[in-house]
């Protein structure tokens, strides 16, 4: 038996490796597109304050402002992923599949968030409100003296299933001018463009969607006339996004991102049942703390073609 546990560690300790090694070089969606913020409790509660308010001319006595503040909170989620692994398939040295299964393993954990992301956050923002009581995307933002605001559009298209560059370029225009235009509570532009144009945006499409923007917003021509794209974008497309006729516009180029990510505790690795002589087989556990949630809804446009 002796032999055996020492047979079994060394092979358990070459699948922990893959395992690592798989969740060290993973390189998921999630951390372009939300703010992390560290949680050290079951949930957290975020005051959404207002902006500053801007300089004036001091004349008389000072003005004070308070803070408009919005309370919301994100409560985290527990989540695991597990492996058995056979005894006997130790001793067999029957282990083919195991590395490429716990490589898998840690690449499905690593990518988790992004499967949250797009299935629950993204799919649902046209439903959910966020700090501001509206849908994170909706056709009436408004705090403060912020006046009623968009992030919920709509671009007619000749043909709504057969989107052209020119209609793609045009929409997304419509979609960077409707951004610069946020105002926050105290009635003050949100997206400053950073010295002549805004920084580090993103588009972000379906698969059906995927070269028409690319011919948008890439090609050097378009109907014979040059392609001259303001704050060119970085185009990501994703199979997750079911809807053939809308994309997205991200400004990520800001102090927050659209989307918060809350880690409450790391991803995690651990075997169990080595040396259990009433079991046939050694448990692979992986677990790990966290939620998503909604921030700043202007630096993210939605565009559904009609």
């Amino acid at each position: 038996m002796a032999l055996n546990t020492l047979k079994y560690e060394g092979l358990l300790n070459t699948l922990t490796a893959k395992f690592d090694n798989a969740v060290a070089s993973a390189t998921p969606f999630y951390p372009t597109i939300c703010t992390t913020v560290q949680s050290n409790r079951i949930s957290e509660s975020y005051g959404m304050v207002g902006n500053m308010p801007g300089m004036r001319e001091w004349l008389g006595d000072r003005k004070f402002k308070e803070l408009r503040a919005a309370d919301f909170s994100i409560t985290n989620k527990h989540w695991e992923s597990s492996l058995l692994v056979k005894k006997t398939d130790m001793d067999d040295d029957h282990m083919g599949l195991y590395p490429p299964m716990i490589e898998q393993l840690g690449i499905e954990a690593a990518h988790h968030p992004d499967e949250l992301f797009f299935d629950t956050l993204l799919a649902n923002a046209t439903s959910t409100a966020c700090f501001d009581g509206q849908y994170f995307f909706d056709t009436d933002h408004s705090w403060g003296d912020s006046g009623s605001q968009s992030n919920d559009l709509t671009y007619n298209a000749t043909d709504h299933t057969a989107v052209t560059a020119t209609e793609f370029k045009a929409a997304f225009n419509a979609a960077r001018v409707a951004m610069l235009k946020f105002k926050n509570d105290q009635g003050k532009f949100l997206n400053r463009p950073m010295v002549q144009s805004m920084s580090n945006l993103m588009v972000l499409v379906p698969p059906e969607l995927q070269q028409v923007a690319e011919d948008a917003i890439n090609s050097v021509l378009i109907s014979n006339s040059t392609n001259i794209v303001l704050d060119r974008p970085k185009i990501m497309v994703s199979a997750y996004l079911t809807s053939a006729v809308k994309f997205y516009v991200f400004n990520l180029g800001g102090p927050l991102k659209p989307f918060i990510f809350q880690a409450r505790a790391p991803l995690t690795r651990q075997t169990k049942g080595l040396d259990d002589l009433e079991t046939k087989d050694v448990k692979f556990m992986t677990e790990a703390r966290y939620n998503m949630g909604y921030l700043a809804w202007w630096t993210a446009v939605l565009t559904e073609f009609n």
